[in-house]
């Protein structure tokens, strides 16, 4: 039942934007078979490249969350002196808005791989 809705669902808002872009009639809103047949067209050549790079930059940001942040927690778990040194840096950081921190990362580590990895 739930997939036959979820695939009802979908069904639905591409059948919405196909009404949708063909009541626009202009190249701002294209159809969704317009679209999809773009981006076949499109994903063997620069688009596939770029989406690589980009799952490259994703896993060696996962990568480098995890190899900083679990030992960081398990350590913060287990030493009552390094949590209450490192608590208030995290609590003070955490609600800041991370798109703050691009300029500032930026002017240290300039524009490259790493900023960018860094960043996310």
């Amino acid at each position: 039942m739930r997939r036959g809705a979820l695939a009802l669902a979908a069904l639905g808002l591409l059948l919405a934007w196909q009404l949708l872009a063909w009541g626009v009639h202009r190249p701002l809103l294209p159809g969704p078979f317009v679209v999809f047949q773009t981006f076949a067209v499109e994903l063997p050549g620069e688009l596939g490249a770029n989406l690589a790079v980009s799952l490259w930059r994703v896993l060696a940001s996962i990568a480098l969350a995890l190899l900083l942040a679990v030992p960081l927690g398990l350590v913060m778990g287990q030493s009552e002196r390094v949590n209450r040194v490192v608590s208030p840096v995290i609590y003070l950081l955490h609600p800041i808005p991370k798109v703050v921190f691009v300029p500032i990362i930026l002017l240290f580590f300039g524009i490259g791989d790493f900023p960018k990895i860094f960043i996310i």
